[in-house]
């Protein structure tokens, strides 16, 4: 089953706007050696609606061979589009590569009826035989899920929803109903922030945005609330979520980018029409030294502990 600090990773281009997929490899490895559990694939951080489905095809390719050099990790593949055919297309080529789940935004642009996003996700589901989990992302779909729009998602054969709306209602809402009614159907926060109140519930999943530029800080908060160390969960959330406040500046694509870039790593560019500050851009030394404060604090947790 799926459970940990997953990623929704970016996807890393070059200067002619192709993929860079040295780049995105080196990505991959670097975040699974320090200790995410795995990749959301293509989703609004990884530029999938910048991308053809055949690149978003070659991500899933890369990824499951990066994964397959690890144990225990997972693979979701954002397989939305703004079409159905498209988005069936790409979650059938997924589950042949060997994801271990789906994930989808509802239908974009236009406005849709939830009648019309309910059978959107019944093709998705009928066409694979790997679970399938929408993606409640309300600020760039235009689509609101509540709890009457999961049930009815649940009945279509949906298996679970990734949120991003952090709508604490409804989060707690469709939670409580799968628990209490016994139903195969996950909750996935799609983010850090709320991670520690929302695991005491017993959500085990965050697909965390920070894991692109800081997978120390997130997995350290992770595992000190699996081992039910709650002082240093504690203190770890809330280091976490000052140095977060730091890096909501920018759009999040480009803000992992520079981040990754004020950490020193070569990092390529994200795809056009997006771009990055030039390397004079005194906001590189802003960002470098925010992390190096919140690694310094993650870190000094961690030598509390030896000194235990």
């Amino acid at each position: 089953m799926i459970k940990g600090s997953l990623v929704p990773n970016i996807t890393f281009f070059k200067k002619d706007n192709t993929i860079d997929y040295d780049k995105c490899r080196w990505h991959m490895k670097w975040m699974f050696d320090n200790g995410v559990h795995g990749l959301f694939l293509t989703g609004s951080y990884g530029a999938g609606p910048l991308m053809t489905n055949e690149e978003r095809i070659s991500i899933f390719k890369l990824a499951k061979e990066v994964k397959d050099q690890y144990e225990g990790k997972f693979l979701i593949a954002h397989v939305g589009c703004a079409d159905t055919d498209s988005t069936v297309a790409l979650a059938k080529a997924a589950e042949e590569i060997g994801v271990d789940a789906l994930g989808a935004v509802p239908p974009f642009y236009y406005t849709y009826t939830e009648d019309r996003v309910i059978e959107y996700y019944r093709a998705i589901a009928s066409a694979v035989k790997i679970p399938v989990y929408a993606y409640n992302n309300p600020f760039t779909t235009k689509t609101t899920m509540t709890l009457k729009t999961v049930l009815k998602l649940q009945e279509a054969g949906v298996k679970g929803v990734k949120d991003s709306s952090m709508n604490v209602a409804f989060i707690t809402n469709v939670f409580y109903d799968a628990k209490i009614n016994r139903k195969d159907f996950k909750t996935i926060i799609g983010t850090s922030t709320g991670w520690l109140p929302f695991s005491t519930m017993g959500i085990d999943t965050m697909i965390a945005g920070m894991c692109n530029y800081a997978p120390e800080i997130i997995s350290a908060m992770y595992e000190y609330t699996i081992k039910g160390d709650m002082e240093k969960a504690e203190k770890a959330y809330r280091i976490m979520m000052e140095y977060s406040g730091k890096c909501k500046f920018v759009d999040s694509t480009i803000a992992s980018h520079m981040i990754l870039k004020a950490r020193g790593f070569d990092c390529g560019l994200p795809r056009l029409p997006m771009s990055l500050p030039q390397d004079s851009d005194p906001k590189y030394a802003e960002l470098k030294a925010d992390f190096e404060k919140a690694y310094a604090a993650i870190k000094a947790l961690e030598g509390s502990e030896t000194a235990r």
